[in-house]
């Protein structure tokens, strides 16, 4: 009797999204966590000048590292998985193998440049420091360090962009096939790490120069993590029935899609506060705005968890048939993200005065770049949505004029700038976003049909209104800290804020639950889950 072979059945769409968005949400305490002490660490201990002068680096970075990703980053999750079912593993290796490539003989290029431009740059980055409202000792001080380190500063921004080759190219290797505990906890190592490095690096005395060795140890590790999740993963894809290879080292549609998917990165970093900070000339201007847009991007990065990785993924593959339908998929994004982002922004505009006001006196003065960031960014978080549907319905065309859209931002941050400061250089990337935005989500209902849950949100909104009464009405009775008031000071505002936010979250969630509570379709999918504490929140829901 000849035994039948046996397969590794892969798990269907629905089990894959789920498991993906469950590992999410079991891991959003501790990235919240370790991403707020990471955040507090820097701006509460380093100087405000010390953080204003590593932002400049760090958007250095950030600007050379969009223009050499070449747009893999955006395209592989959509290419991946397309690749896996056409060629199987040999054709996905040769994808990692061309994208990894292509980066690593850009960065030689760029590095090269970088190496002969030293000079300006450093100048640049003196220049800045001198400029600035920093007592003449600091200045001194950081301004020796510029000089007497240079070389290793342009050494580390050249590593760190080596490193951020491999670790984006794997870990959109690992989001493509759902490996969200994997992704998770890599990211969770990275979290955790920085700040505790960074901690070690300020209390041994080595301001900066510590920061920007944490900088290069950290990309090192983590890079190392995925590489082994990956290689793992790659072992489980030997074990399952491979398709027939091809033979193709590209798969159709990869270059084009690519470039586009650099309009979008190169017109998101125009479109940012890594962009603007380079039209300031105060060290303490970039400190301050580099403040209120990371306080506001830990809390949208927070709220945003659940969806991380899932959703091109989910697109492609309710395209390619494989379970669900295109508005389905919309709309359940849709309401889980409203559900989250709508009393979270609220929730900050309200508490950010006594938040900074944790931090250091300088930066209480960035609450009202919150006021204005807050809406934009969230907002938009919630129009790219369509955005994504989009692009994995290959849409190109309204996705290349969104992305020009965002570059409204460059004039408007030459304008506004010079007239309101880092708050005119705000409200000009969260504009642009905001009507790149809606044009994606305008033109996504007129070609895919895409339909918003306005029932759902009106519903979200009335709870909100009701929660933000509260936390207003208890926010008011917390008094601020004299501008002299030492750290012990500060830090005893974090219990009542705390609190604050615990009683707005449990009067949100009761005023929901009274006006209807989430939909039908949610509640079922929600049921099914293997989630803790599910009945509770079936409950309360």
């Amino acid at each position: 009797m000849t035994q039948e072979p046996i397969t590794n059945k892969p798990p269907s769409l629905g089990a894959q999204v789920s498991r993906a968005v469950i590992w999410n949400v079991l891991f959003v305490p501790l990235r919240m966590l370790s991403e707020i002490v990471a955040t507090l660490v820097k701006l509460s201990v380093l100087a405000p000048a010390s953080y204003g002068l590593l932002g400049i680096i760090s958007s250095t970075n950030s600007g050379l590292g969009t223009y050499i990703d070449l747009g893999t980053g955006r395209a592989l999750p959509k290419f991946i998985p397309e690749s896996n079912k056409i060629g199987g593993r040999p054709a996905v290796v040769r994808l990692l193998l061309v994208s990894l490539g292509a980066q690593t003989l850009l960065l030689l290029a760029s590095g090269a440049i970088l190496v002969a431009l030293r000079g300006r740059y450093l100048a640049y980055l003196s220049r800045q420091v001198t400029q600035s409202r920093v007592p003449a000792a600091a200045q001194q001080h950081l301004v020796e360090f510029i000089q007497g380190s240079g070389g290793l500063l342009i050494a580390a921004i050249l590593v760190v962009l080596l490193f951020g080759i491999f670790y984006d190219v794997l870990m959109a290797y690992l989001s493509s096939f759902f490996k969200q505990r994997a992704w998770n906890s890599i990211t969770l190592v990275v979290q955790l790490l920085s700040p505790l490095l960074t901690v070690a690096a300020i209390l041994a005395g080595w301001d900066v120069a510590g920061v920007v060795a944490v900088m290069v140890v950290v990309p090192a590790v983590a890079t190392a993590l995925v590489c082994w999740q990956v290689l793992r993963h790659q072992r489980e894809l030997t074990a399952q029935a491979q398709p027939e290879d091809s033979g193709r080292w590209l798969p159709p549609g990869f270059v084009r899609y690519c470039g586009v998917s650099l309009l979008m990165t190169g017109t998101d970093f125009l479109a940012s506060a890594g962009f603007a900070l380079f039209f300031a000339n105060d060290v303490i201007d970039i400190a301050v705005l580099n403040a209120g847009v990371n306080i506001v991007r830990v809390m949208l990065a927070y709220l945003y968890t659940p969806m991380v990785g899932v959703q091109v993924p989910l697109f492609t593959r309710v395209r390619a048939g494989e379970g669900g339908t295109l508005q389905g998929a919309y709309q359940s994004l849709i309401r889980l993200q409203v559900l989250l982002l709508v009393p979270g922004g609220v929730g900050l505009l309200l508490l950010a005065r006594p938040i900074f006001a944790l931090l250091q006196a300088e930066y209480v003065n960035a609450a009202p770049l919150v006021w204005i960031l807050v809406p934009c960014l969230f907002l938009e978080s919630l129009l790219t949505t369509a955005h994504n549907a989009l692009i994995v319905y290959e849409k190109l065309q309204i996705i290349i004029i969104s992305r020009l859209l965002t570059l409204i931002s460059v004039p408007l941050v030459v304008l506004l700038l010079p007239q309101f400061g880092i708050f005119g250089a705000a409200l000009a990337f969260g504009l642009a976003r905001v009507l790149a935005g809606a044009w994606v989500t305008g033109n996504g209902f007129r070609l895919l049909g895409l339909r918003w849950p306005w029932q759902f949100s009106l519903r979200v909104a009335l709870a909100s209104a009701a929660m933000a009464l509260l936390v207003a009405l208890l926010g008011s009775a917390i008094g601020l800290p004299p501008a002299e008031a030492g750290r012990a000071a500060r830090l005893a505002l974090l219990p009542p804020i705390a609190a604050i936010a615990g009683a707005g979250a449990l009067s949100f969630l009761i005023c929901l639950r009274l006006l209807g509570g989430i939909d039908p379709q949610d509640r079922r999918q929600l049921a099914q889950m293997r989630l803790p504490l599910k009945r509770w929140l079936l409950r309360v829901l």
